[in-house]
């Protein structure tokens, strides 16, 4: 079982912000709190910046100042000290670090790296060295749809079909179509934008500054500071109304010592960002009408702008024939992330073996045939063809003395228990990548246990 730990401020997400102040790289809840305060000194979107070229990045969105050095953005904080972003990543992984440590009791930690599905090899393997130089032990990198659909698909096998996974984060939304099968997860289409929750911050801003300036005869936007005030609360009144009717904002000497005192209620809110909401809805319209051959099963909702409501009911209405899974949207990444860390756990001989071959594609060996258990004339399929490998399955079986396990109709492992009246009888069997078979029959009555091995058949 995964779950979501909090940090050191009780938040359970931290921002990949980075903030300097005399002398000291300030991460999390103290680098939010210093956009405010001083925000030429704090730099955020970091994954946005890593392993990019300065020309393709959106500098205006920060306000500190951005320096091409080399194959690397250099932060520049007001002209006192320079880092580079590999250096301020590294930063927020020592914090996230911190609370793994805190809450495990325990500082080795198995890490899995949850990244966007067309990241490059650059982003990749920098991404996994700050990881590594902050003290992880990196096990895998996973693309963040994926990760989605293992933390909903750990317990229960997936049913085969399609599945869309809708992200929308705070600066970027990205939409995938997943076809499952046989477990197996295939992308079968990706895009991906720069739209996300910033755009209904700046939104709420605008409305919350031309209240201001109408009442109070000002330009509060073309002071950065109070504008950043401004940003702040309209990105805590965005996170209010995800669950309540009303939000206050409220700002203390906003601009020449005058307060900012407002009441948004969710109508108005949605009224505010509706051109942002329908931006939103034209991207994944355009994706449901390329893909209308397809019938979606479920609809996954992933990043924290998708906890807003109305964001929840555009996608529903897109995909109304869909199961809509929206349970934590800004956790369930993660979660997924953790629970693949735990699968590559069970099997530590698969970790690190999987290669992109020349076509991208990754080689998974697969049981050739059906596993069945033949108990009298009761038939149970134990393992589906086309499996992927390792495998581990647990299944009842029926009242009976002989045990025949098959494979392609033949047996190819037979056992006899003693069994009795109470014996309830059950069969383990662990698959290994070369199609060798470990069984063992357990009788939870007499607490007596039957192993048997059945080599990896002749050119598996």
């Amino acid at each position: 079982r995964s779950e979501t730990v909090a940090n050191s401020a009780g938040e359970r997400s931290t921002a990949t912000v980075v903030a300097h102040q005399e002398g000291e790289l300030l991460t999390g809840t103290p680098a939010v709190q210093m956009t405010v305060r001083q925000p030429a000194n704090t730099v955020h979107s970091l994954k946005s910046l890593l392993a990019a070229k300065l020309e393709n990045v959106d500098s205006a969105a920060q306000s500190c100042k951005l320096e091409q050095h080399g194959e690397e953005i250099i932060v520049n904080f007001s002209n006192v000290t320079r880092k580079g972003v590999s250096a301020l990543v590294k930063c927020v992984f020592e914090n996230l670090k911190e609370t793994a440590d805190s809450a495990l009791g325990e500082d080795k930690h198995n890490t899995v790296i949850s990244i966007p599905l067309t990241s490059s090899t650059e982003f990749k393997n920098t991404i996994k060295k700050c990881a590594i130089s902050a003290g992880f032990h990196v096990q895998d990198l996973i693309p963040e749809s994926i990760a989605a659909l293992l933390s909903l698909d750990s317990a229960t096998p997936p049913s085969d079909g399609y599945t869309a996974v809708v992200r929308v984060g705070g600066s970027s939304m990205s939409l995938t179509v997943v076809r499952v099968l046989a477990g197996m997860y295939s992308v079968v289409d990706y895009i991906e934008e720069k739209l996300g929750g910033n755009l209904f911050d700046r939104s709420v801003g605008k409305f919350l500054c031309d209240d201001f300036n109408r009442k109070n005869k000002c330009k509060v936007e073309e002071n950065p500071r109070s504008y950043s005030k401004v940003l702040k609360a309209s990105k805590a009144a965005k996170h209010n109304l995800s669950t309540m009717n009303t939000a206050e904002c409220n700002i203390e000497s906003l601009f020449d010592g005058m307060d900012l005192i407002a009441n948004l209620s969710r109508p108005r809110f949605e009224t505010l960002i509706q051109n942002d909401l329908n931006k939103i809805k034209e991207i994944v319209q355009n994706m449901v009408t390329k893909h209308n051959t397809l019938t979606m099963n479920r609809v996954v909702l992933t990043g924290g702008t998708c906890k807003v409501p109305k964001v929840q009911s555009i996608i529903s209405h897109l995909f109304p024939n869909s199961t809509v899974i929206n349970q934590t949207p800004d956790e369930i990444i993660s979660l997924g992330a953790a629970t693949h860390a735990g699968m590559i756990s069970k099997f530590p001989s698969v970790s690190g073996k999987a290669e992109l071959e020349a076509n991208s594609t990754v080689g998974i060996p697969l049981t050739p045939s059906d596993i069945e258990v033949r108990v009298g004339d009761n038939v149970t399929r134990a393992v589906a063809k086309n499996t992927p490998l390792p495998f581990k399955t647990e299944i009842e079986l029926p009242e009976g003395n002989v045990i025949v396990i098959e494979a392609a109709g033949k047996c190819i492992a037979k056992a006899e228990v003693a069994g009795s009246d109470d014996s309830k009888v059950s069969l383990h069997i662990e698959i290994q990548e070369d199609c060798s078979i470990e069984a063992i029959i357990k009788d939870s009555f007499t607490n007596e246990r039957t192993a048997v091995h059945i080599p990896a058949p002749s050119g598996a």
